[in-house]
């Protein structure tokens, strides 16, 4: 009876994959591109991390544990590590309460659908556009001779070193990376905005609760599983931030924007390629525990619902 029910799930699997074999290829061109070029990279990074770095793609030897160890006693290390958890910190609630402030006035029903298509591609733009692109458009935009500057001057104002200085560079990052992102998390929201049950505020209106009691007992709950998503997705992404500071301050000044992937990135140039990758599988390591533990929090908060 094993034997035969073994042979009939194999033939109705057979049968499966005859009827969507497309589906299938697709699915194992996609296994085949995320093995060449997102597994194997990754597993041949945390390697390297174990190598000395000037044998690394030449007759490997193996340090250890050592290259993790010199990066405990280096204090540019601890520094870039405050500096990008800082830097996160201030950047995602930044984004998030932008997100839903621009997501409450896009839900808004005073809105023409014309007018509404238009806002939703002026936040979402910014998100398609080439990192680098918009990094050396907002470089040009904050130097010493720059726009921002000529705007200050032409109102009589003195002109800021606003790359030049520790303070003023990475406020600029902040604003460059909001910029940049705010309109994904933005566009998430309304997304969910769009899910909730009118019913839901027609009932509120009768039992006589006011806009803040809507927004506090219907709307914001929610947009709980979008709160969630986007605040992962933020840490994921300002922890490794990298394009901005390569970009447009080069880590400085005086290393104020020297983010622990620039730093990884600095100690590749030197050929220092086990600190180098060292860096990043701790980043890497560091940012799926934050996954972790902010999907583990998201999965709590639905089933309390």
């Amino acid at each position: 009876m094993k034997t035969i029910s073994l042979a009939s799930r194999a033939k109705n699997l057979g049968s499966l994959v005859g009827k969507h074999w497309i589906l299938y290829l697709f699915i194992s061109l996609f296994a085949v591109l995320s093995f060449v070029f997102g597994i194997y990279p990754m597993v041949s990074s945390v390697q390297f991390s174990f190598l000395k770095s000037n044998t690394v793609f030449t007759l490997k030897e193996s340090v250890g544990f050592n290259n993790y160890l010199r990066l405990f006693k280096d204090p540019y290390f601890w520094d870039s590590f405050r500096l990008t958890l800082l830097f996160t910190i201030i950047s995602v609630p930044l984004n998030l309460i932008s997100a839903l402030c621009l997501a409450q006035m896009l839900a808004s029903k005073n809105l023409s659908r014309g007018a509404m298509l238009f806002f939703k591609l002026a936040v979402f733009i910014p998100f398609i556009t080439p990192d680098v692109v918009g990094a050396v458009v907002w470089k040009q935009f904050f130097n010493a001779n720059g726009a921002m500057n000529q705007l200050l001057q032409g109102l009589g104002l003195a002109p800021v070193g606003w790359l030049t200085q520790s303070g003023t560079a990475l406020g600029v990052l902040a604003f460059v990376e909001l910029w940049k992102h705010v309109g994904l998390y933005t566009i998430i929201f309304l997304t969910n905005y769009q899910l909730i049950d009118p019913s839901m505020y027609e009932a509120a209106y009768m039992d006589g609760a006011g806009a803040w009691q809507k927004y506090r007992f219907i709307t914001f709950p929610s947009l709980r599983p979008a709160l969630v998503l986007n605040t992962v997705y933020a840490f994921i992404q300002f922890m490794k931030t990298y394009t901005v500071s390569r970009i447009i301050t080069f880590g400085g000044p005086n290393y104020a924007t020297n983010f622990l992937s620039y730093y990884a990135y600095s100690k590749y140039e030197k050929m220092d390629f086990g600190s180098a990758t060292a860096i990043a599988t701790m980043l890497f390591i560091f940012i799926i525990l934050l996954t972790l533990v902010g999907m583990s929090i998201g999965g709590d908060e639905n089933e309390r619902k």
